[in-house]
């Protein structure tokens, strides 16, 4: 064979080689893997999102949200946190208590994981102090259908905002908030990277309609960090204690954080509670 034909034969030999190593075989029996898309290319334009304020800025940004999706009607309003800068950042969404609302205690959560590099959302929900909006009533609180459609179109909202990694997004909710996010996360086991509660668990005899079944938190595949005061008289340790045991069940990684001395509220805020989370985040990837 004449050197440049042999030099061409053993290069063509290299290329095909090369694209043979690149290739990964399927185990039989599951779906060839699914190539990533961009995670801040949002998948359609947010028609009825209106932003109000600078999420960059101390207050951050409030926010209305009025829709139609798949026949469910949204009515949704809450408040944005950002970074400086043009990201991709990654993100969480919170969820307030029985009384509480995006503009009180989610608020005071977002301030401080913005500073984590967190882009912060949350909206109100039927257990608000003044319940408002669509889907669901009053009627409605805790891990209902209602609020668990509510929280997911605002994990949605992120998509469209252009700046959120899609594959970093965390979950965090206290009390009624703490059951939203139990039930977010069961419903929609793939879209979280991470999450975390305070004071909340599953139904027991003595809390039930508000808080998710175990037949839900089985489902439950995110690693999931829960924090409960030893004295919570509200929803009680126990709560906590039987969602663990469920974790446990299922082989999903969990912590579970009891604070000894602390009652219901003590540790909503609690520093040594969000010192933990900020560390839970970073072991699964958030930062």
């Amino acid at each position: 064979m004449r050197p440049a034909l042999r030099l061409l034969a053993h290069a063509c030999l290299l290329v095909a080689l090369l694209a043979a190593c690149g290739e990964r075989s399927t185990p039989s029996g599951e779906p060839s893997p699914t190539p990533p898309t961009s995670p801040t290319a949002p998948t359609a334009p947010a028609a009825g999102l209106v932003l109000q304020g600078d999420p960059e800025s101390a207050a951050g940004a409030t926010w209305t949200y009025r829709a139609t999706v798949d026949g469910v009607v949204y009515d949704l309003k809450g408040v944005l946190f950002k970074p400086r800068g043009a990201g991709p950042f990654p993100a969480v969404v919170v969820s307030h208590g029985y009384g509480g609302s995006a503009a009180t205690y989610s608020r005071g959560i977002a301030v401080e994981m913005v500073r984590w590099g967190l882009v912060a959302i949350a909206t109100d929900y039927t257990h608000a102090a003044v319940p408002s909006g669509a889907p669901g009533t009053s009627a409605d609180p805790g891990a209902s259908t209602a609020n668990v459609q509510r929280a997911h179109r605002t994990y949605e909202l992120l998509r469209s905002l252009g700046y959120v990694d899609m594959r970093r997004v965390a979950a965090h909710g206290h009390s009624m908030g703490a059951f939203v996010t139990a039930a977010l996360l069961a419903a929609y086991p793939a879209d979280f990277r991470a999450a975390s509660h305070t004071a909340g668990g599953v139904r027991v005899a003595t809390f039930d309609g508000a808080a998710p079944t175990e037949a839900q938190a089985a489902t439950i595949r995110t690693p999931y960090q829960l924090h409960h005061g030893d004295r919570d008289a509200v929803v009680l340790l126990a709560a906590d204690q039987r969602l663990a045991s469920v974790l446990t069940a299922s082989g999903t990684t969990h912590e579970l954080q009891v604070y000894p001395g602390a009652d219901h509220d003590d540790v909503a805020r609690s520093a040594a509670m969000l010192e933990r989370v900020r560390a839970w985040y970073g072991r699964w990837g958030m930062f």
